[in-house]
């Protein structure tokens, strides 16, 4: 930025040099040239009369001797009380309407100074360039007067380059104060970058914005934002973490006593029912680990990314018959009614809210027991119900079981506690939302979600 400004500002005042400098030149050529014009007149008003009476007695030409001083300096040393350093050396002539010279300046030629017609002219006389105006009076009389064009753009490089040193000169002073502005300006930068830095990686509490610059707010704001959520995240993976050690533990304990009375069984008999309890420990645990890594999911907002037209019919219709030969073997009866209808959501996190629904309905389901699940479409909506003939849910403690790792007493029923909690984190990611109540037909629990349809 010190670069970009240091340097656009003077490219800015180099090109206004350029320009003030020949706008300068071009205002001394003018000034002069009104000089010119200035000088013929006051010499016409001063001798136009006595030339009058020498005109019948013609001789040689009077000579009129004028300044050749030279001064040099500065300000005030350019004023002096002979004159000027900036005069011009001015040569004049007058002639008469025959063109013979009657009166001339020793500082100019003897030669006419210009053709004799009024205005300006550049002429060359003996290897010099000469700015000339010439002038008529009533009387027919010819005033010419002239400058060398040399000592004249001299003279206007002079004046321009007056007007162009201060610029010259304020462009270091510009940019040291650029260089202190932004230096001042960037304090706040550092000291912010500085606060960051020095933060330790358990502190994620927002940077305040006190002593921050109205400039990087919002960058401050974001980078605040972007705490916010780190902090979030890492507490729910701290949490998910030691919950999913305190919950592995059980299962992992229970594989190990189970496996030890495998190898220490002393028959057949009692080696079998060792085999059958680790058999279903080692289901529990794999059914346990599926959750853990569904919910880690589902809450880690992986679903939110990956969003396309998903068949919720042909999600439930594959559960369907995923789950309707283990319900079968466990004599329970799986129904299923499904319209085709699409949402717009991840097929991985919908395709596992229906699997849990539909585990818990044929977990909790009793022996001989009734689930029935329907899919319908009602005013842009995609309702599933799951419904079971199993014991259901008091109304008191519906709000508690979408807790993670949350089981109801007294059902008599193992499990992990997590179908609920994944079910209800998909639905809030695809702007969902799940009933709890009774069901009217099989008298156990029936569960209501709702997901905008497409």
């Amino acid at each position: 930025m010190l670069v970009s400004l240091i340097g656009v500002t003077s490219l800015v005042l180099l090109v206004a040099g350029s320009f003030s400098y020949r706008a300068g030149l071009q205002e001394a050529g003018e000034l002069f040239d009104a000089k010119l014009a200035h000088s013929s007149r006051v010499l016409m008003s001063l001798v136009d009369e006595p030339l009058a009476e020498l005109a019948d007695h013609p001789g040689d030409p009077i000579m009129v001797s004028v300044w050749h001083g030279k001064a040099e300096g500065v300000g005030q040393a350019l004023a002096f009380p002979s004159g000027h350093a900036y005069e011009t050396k001015l040569a004049f002539q007058v002639r008469d309407t025959q063109g013979r010279l009657l009166l001339r300046s020793d500082s100019g030629p003897a030669q006419s100074l210009g053709p004799l017609e009024p205005g300006y002219a550049d002429v060359r006389i003996d290897g010099e360039q000469w700015r000339t105006f010439t002038l008529s009076s009533p009387a027919g009389y010819w005033y010419q007067s002239g400058e060398l064009s040399g000592i004249r753009e001299e003279l206007a490089e002079d004046i321009a380059f007056g007007t162009l040193l201060p610029l010259l000169l304020a462009l270091p002073l510009l940019a040291l104060f650029v260089w202190l502005a932004v230096e001042w300006g960037s304090r706040s930068l550092r000291r912010v970058s500085d606060a960051v830095e020095s933060r330790s990686p358990d502190r994620l509490e927002p940077i305040q914005l006190e002593r921050v610059p109205r400039e990087i707010q919002g960058i401050v704001k974001a980078v605040n934002g972007l705490l916010k959520r780190l902090d979030k995240a890492l507490s729910r993976e701290r949490r998910f973490t030691a919950d999913a050690a305190h919950e592995l533990r059980t299962p992992l304990a229970a594989i190990k006593v189970h496996s030890y009375n495998l190898r220490q069984a002393p028959c057949e008999s009692e080696r079998g029912q060792s085999q059958q309890q680790l058999d279903a420990s080692i289901h529990r645990m794999e059914r346990l680990v599926g959750q853990l890594l569904a919910l880690s999911r589902v809450e880690g907002g992986a679903v939110t990314t990956m969003r396309q037209a998903v068949d919720l019919a042909a999600i439930a219709q594959r559960q369907y018959s995923d789950h309707a030969t283990l319900a079968a073997a466990q004599g329970k009866r799986l129904t299923l009614e499904a319209e085709s209808v699409s949402v717009l959501g991840d097929e991985l996190a919908l395709e596992a809210l229906v699997r849990n629904l539909l585990d818990n309905a044929v977990h909790y389901a009793p022996p001989n027991g009734s689930v029935m699940v329907r899919l319908a479409c009602e005013s842009d909506s995609a309702v599933l119900l799951v419904e079971d003939s199993g014991p259901g849910i008091p109304v008191e403690a519906r709000e508690r079981v979408f807790e993670r790792f949350h089981r109801e007493l007294g059902t008599g029923v193992e499990g992990g506690g997590l179908g609920l909690s994944i079910v209800a984190q998909t639905l809030q990611l695809h702007g969902g939302s799940i009933e709890l109540d009774e069901s009217p037909e099989l008298g156990g629990l029936r569960v209501r979600t709702i997901l905008p349809a497409i």
